[in-house]
Formats: structure tokens, sequence, C-alpha cells
């Protein structure tokens, strides 16, 4: 019996090897969006999307700027154009405690916003963080200055709070979900909520194609405004 045991051992299979963890990051990644669209006959319109983004990773440090441009126009006339740029920096404290200090610009005259600057600072946190779902909460304070079109301009100190959620439907495709909410400090009915909601499916190893619809709320618009935008747009993503 006794020399029957270590044959019987090497006679069971091995335990299987534990997965091996996903590889860290690119320190450099960045993508470029492009849509158009454009009509002919009875009625004539063109619609131009570009998107751009660069994150940049020197640990433990993440450094991100995007920039996106939205023009509309119909019959020879303007409807829609704006312009957003956002710069951020993030400082890792723990594997899922973030600072972050960040500066939005928003042009956008058929909105009645000639132009906002936000310069902000908190505490980002993944409360999920896997492979397949990622769950990430910030919560912060900052300065907003608006020039408006129409009326006084707004200069006040503001509360800021996200949720930005993402997950793999599949190998291929991934949904986003990026929710954005802003109080003023000073006049408790000026409050804005952003939602962002993108689909984006890969086609090869550089290119994807995106599907996302933007929705921007402004509880206390520009005067002579709507509350309301939104953005829905079919791109086609390049990613370097």
């Amino acid at each position: 019996m006794l020399l029957a045991v270590p044959a019987t051992a090497r006679a069971q299979d091995p335990p299987a090897a534990p997965a091996p963890p996903p590889p860290p990051p690119p320190k450099v990644e960045g993508s470029g969006e492009f849509a158009f669209v454009n009509t002919t006959g009875n009625a004539q319109s063109t619609s131009i999307g570009l998107r751009g983004e660069i994150i940049y990773r020197p640990a433990p440090w993440l450094l991100k700027t995007r920039a996106g441009f939205v023009r509309l126009e119909s019959d020879e006339a303007l409807e829609a154009q704006s312009f957003a740029f956002l710069f951020r920096a993030e400082r890792e404290l723990r594997p899922r405690l973030s600072l972050f200090g960040e500066y939005d610009y928003l042009r956008d005259l058929f909105a009645g916003i000639e132009h906002k600057n936000l310069v902000s600072g908190g505490v980002s946190y993944k409360l999920l963080n896997t492979p397949r779902q990622k769950l990430v909460l910030d919560g912060g304070l900052g300065v907003s200055s608006e020039q408006r079109l129409v009326g006084d301009d707004v200069t006040a100190a503001v509360l800021l709070g996200g949720v930005g959620y993402a997950v793999k439907v599949s190998a291929t495709a991934d949904v986003t979900d990026d929710v954005r909410y802003e109080q003023s400090l000073e006049d408790g009915g000026d409050w804005r909520l952003d939602n962002t909601l993108a689909l984006v499916t890969k086609i090869n190893t550089i290119f994807s194609l995106k599907v996302s619809n933007v929705v921007r709320y402004v509880n206390a618009p520009v005067e002579g405004f709507e509350t309301t935008d939104t953005i829905t747009s079919v791109a086609l993503v390049a990613k370097f």
C-alpha cells in the first residue's frame, strides 16, 4: 500500500494553474473619432463630429486630455455648433483611491453659452475594478465661470459628482455610461446633469464603430434657451 501511494499521486491530474492577471494598460494611448453625415435633394444638411483623447500614465499619475467638436448645418444655415475640452490629472493614493484636478471648457452658442470655464478637484474611488466591469465614483468642489449671450454672467462655487460605468458585453463590444452632476452652492435651482451612453464594437485591432448618445440638462438655462440638448452619433474610432 505504501508503495502504491506515490504512483497514485503521480497518476492524478495536476491542479489547474490560476488564470494570469490581465496585463497593465499601456503607458500612452490615444483615440480619434470622426462622424460625417451629408444629405442632398429636397433638403440639404451636413453634420460633422470630431473627438480625440490622449491618456498618459507616468505612475502614480494619470493624465487625460480630451476635445470634441460638433457642427450641424441645414439648408446652408448653421443649426448647431459646440466645442468642449477637458484636462484631468489623477494621483493614485491606493489601488482604488485617487485625488484628481480637472479643467473643463465649453463653448456652445446655440445653448447661449459663449464661454464656460470650470476648475475643480476632488476624490475618485473605484468601487468595481474587474476585467469585465468597472465602476468609478467621483466627488469634488470647483469654481465655475460662465459667460452668457443673454443676461448676466454667472460665477459660483459648485459641488460636483460623477459616476462612470463600463462593462464588457462580449469579446469585441463594450458599453460605457458616464454621468456628471454639477450643483451651484449659491443658487439651489442652478444645477445641471450630463449623461453619455456609448456602445463600442471592435472592427479590428485599430478601428471600432461607436454609437453614442449625449444628454445635457440645465435646470436654469440661459434666458430664451431650452433646458435639454441631445447629441446622437455613429462614429468611426481609431485607437493608437
